[in-house]
């Protein structure tokens, strides 16, 4: 269980600092780029950074002695993908605004319905799917608004 503990400990420092995670990666980019990164490449990073966690996390639960946590994390992990499929293919958005949604609505409704008997394993993963799905709601604005932006452009275009 102490491997766990670590996970959690590494995220939560890794989310805590000044901001989110998001908010981090925008003024790295801007230093570096000077320029405000992409909804997209924001998302790519977000997913980049968390899934490893959720892998991780998939790995040391017990399916057999918890096996509702495993199921959880698996739909986390199944989400994720699915946020990075519509980011890679992402054309007017409105797929990636849908699965970021369904991310930060569906896992939080998940582990409320979850009995996990262990109180520390329960703490543990109610942590990094609060963190999981606070990052993911900073996102869903700036993919909104990317999302605006095509619009926009396209109807000037025609």
């Amino acid at each position: 269980m102490s491997i766990f503990r670590t996970i959690v400990a590494d995220v939560e420092k890794f989310f805590k600092a000044t901001g989110t995670s998001v908010e981090k990666f925008a003024v790295a980019f801007w230093k570096l780029f000077k320029k405000a990164p992409s909804a997209l490449q924001t998302v790519e990073n977000f997913v980049n950074q968390v899934a490893p966690v959720i892998v991780a996390a998939v790995m040391l639960a017990d399916s057999e002695a918890e096996p509702e946590v495993a199921e959880v994390l698996a739909t986390i992990e199944t989400s994720l993908a699915a946020v990075q499929a519509s980011a890679t293919a992402a054309t007017s958005g409105r797929s990636l605004v849908a699965n970021l949604e369904n991310l930060a609505a569906t896992v939080p409704a998940l582990l409320t319905g979850v009995a996990i008997k262990n109180p520390s394993l329960k703490a543990s993963i109610t942590k990094i799917v609060n963190l999981v799905v606070g990052e993911c709601k900073v996102l869903i604005p700036a993919v909104e608004s990317w999302v605006a932006q095509i619009k926009n452009s396209t109807a000037a275009a025609a």
